[in-house]
Formats: C-alpha cells, sequence, structure tokens
C-alpha cells in the first residue's frame, strides 16, 4: 500500500480519496495550502487532496496528476519534509505542467497524518504559463484576452454545477445568468496567491467538491464565499498566522512557536512518535502518506 499510494492516487483518484479503510489521515488532521487555506478533520481533507484533481474531463486549472518525483526528503522523529515534482495534464489547457510542491508532514505512529504544511513553488510562474499558453492560441498578445477567455470558461463550469447541485436551501444565486454576471463583474480573476480570497479563481478550486457535499461547498462558490473565498486577512495576518496546534520546530527552539498539547492532540492519545532510523527505511514520501 504505501509504495502504490501515488500510483493508485494518479490513476484513480476519485474512487481513492472515499475509500474509508485506505484514508491516511487523523480524523482531526489540521492542513494548509499556501496559495489556498486552512483545512479541519480528515473528511474536507480527503475532499480536497482527491477530489480537487479527480476528474480529468472536468474544466481545471491544473488538471490531474500522471506522475511524481520526489527530488529532497529529510525527517526527524514524527516530522517529514519534502519537495515532490508532480506533473499534472492540465486537460483544459491541453499542455503537461510540472509542479513543484513543498510538504511538511507530522504523523503518528499509525501512519496517520495529523497535520501538514504545503506550498506550491513558483505558481505565479505557472499561472502566467497558463494564461500566455491560451494567449497564444487565441493568436493574442494581450494577457486580458487570455484572462476573460479563461474567466468564461471558469464561471460557465462552475454556474453549470451550481445548477445541478445547489438547489433548495443550498442555492446560492437566482439563476444561471446571476451567477454568471456575478463571477465575471462582481469579483477579480484572482492572482495567484488569491485561491483563497474573494476571486473566481478560489471558486474553481471549490466548485470541484461541491458535488461531494453540496450543504458545505456550495457558500463557497457563492457571493459570501462560505468563510473559504473571503478577504478576510491581511498580508500580514497571513504571514503571521498560528494556526498548527504542534510546532514543527525541536523544543526550546524559538519558544513562541511551541505549544502546550492542546485539547485536539490529548483527543488524540498520540503515541510516542517513530524513531528517524524508521522513518529513513521508508522509500518514498508515499509510505508516509
Amino acid at each position: 500500500m504505501p509504495r502504490n499510494f501515488f500510483r493508485r492516487y494518479r490513476r484513480f483518484p476519485s474512487i481513492y480519496w472515499a475509500v474509508d479503510n485506505l484514508k491516511r489521515l487523523w480524523i482531526l488532521v489540521q492542513g494548509r495550502v499556501d496559495i489556498t487555506r486552512t483545512f479541519d478533520g480528515d473528511e474536507l481533507n480527503r475532499e480536497y487532496i482527491f477530489g480537487l484533481f479527480a476528474d480529468p474531463a472536468h474544466v481545471s486549472l491544473v488538471g490531474v496528476p500522471i506522475s511524481y518525483s520526489i527530488t529532497q526528503f529529510t525527517a526527524n522523529d514524527n516530522i517529514a519534509s519534502a519537495t515532490t515534482v508532480v506533473t499534472f495534464n492540465a486537460t483544459t489547457f491541453g499542455v503537461l505542467v510540472p509542479v513543484t510542491i513543498d510538504t511538511w508532514i507530522e504523523f503518528n505512529t499509525d501512519g496517520k497524518i495529523t497535520q501538514y504544511d504545503a506550498t506550491f513553488r513558483w505558481f505565479e510562474y505557472l499561472l502566467d504559463f497558463l494564461i500566455k499558453g491560451v494567449a497564444t492560441k487565441m493568436n493574442s498578445t494581450s494577457p486580458d484576452q487570455a484572462v476573460a477567455y479563461v474567466s468564461d470558461i471558469l464561471a460557465k463550469t462552475i454556474c453549470a454545477t451550481h445548477d445541478k447541485y445547489c438547489t433548495g436551501s443550498d442555492q446560492q444565486y437566482s439563476d444561471s445568468n446571476a451567477c454568471y454576471d456575478y463571477l465575471t463583474k462582481s469579483i477579480r480573476f484572482g492572482k495567484s496567491y488569491e485561491l483563497g480570497r474573494n476571486t473566481l479563481l478560489c471558486r474553481e478550486v471549490h466548485e470541484h467538491m461541491v458535488q461531494f457535499h453540496p450543504d458545505v461547498h456550495c457558500p463557497h462558490i457563492g457571493p459570501t464565499g462560505g468563510g473559504y473565498c473571503v478577504d478576510d486577512m491581511s498580508y500580514g495576518q497571513t504571514v503571521l498566522q498560528k494556526y498548527f496546534d504542534d510546532s514543527w520546530i525541536p523544543f526550546d527552539y524559538g519558544s513562541d512557536q511551541n505549544h502546550a498539547l492542546s485539547s485536539r492532540v490529548a483527543q488524540s492519545q498520540l503515541a510516542m512518535p517513530p524513531t528517524l532510523s524508521s522513518i529513513s527505511s521508508l522509500s518514498t514520501l508515499a509510505d508516509i502518506v
């Protein structure tokens, strides 16, 4: 199972994320992705980790993963850090794109992730690359025209998903036209770091999860943003946010980042972490996650 994680992930993500007996996330897992936001709990994290990259035929910013290569890895006690280059098939744009993802992962003796911190390196460069590729296909030299073209595709996809799944008390827009007008006229397209702010790109991210839990995710693609696609944090607040319950650094180093064990950790009845030698024996990052 450990060696085959990424193989199965890239082949059957839409099935794999929902299989309870294969999940590798602790029930109270904490996750953060730099270009989006924080995610609490195993269910929400499984939906985003697997559901976001599940359907190669669906409109998507980066598409689906087809291969990976771990280029850097180190570990200490129950924490591992790695750099992984994942190749995505961006079917919407008709290109294969390598994406570098840096991760810090804490796990317990059951092999379940208790918290993770992920950074998409050079994502601004990636977004520019995709937009320039669209402009080239349009025979246009204007990035604004390319952004307008992509906005049209994304907005229509989001509104179609809304019409299908966001019904009754989950409805966010009066009709498809109101949805499209709001997404293309009332909010900005979004910059590379704004996939967790009041942008079209943020709603593109959350649109993929609507089908799994409309009651949870419909507000995320609606006008309010549902607490996820909102402009509620400044640059300083984002950088200085104290999100994780457990420290990523050894005790007595940077005391302001070391916290007492919270009720979240106490609830886990976390056993002593595995040793460095046991982590070193893991062949790939797949053995952890």
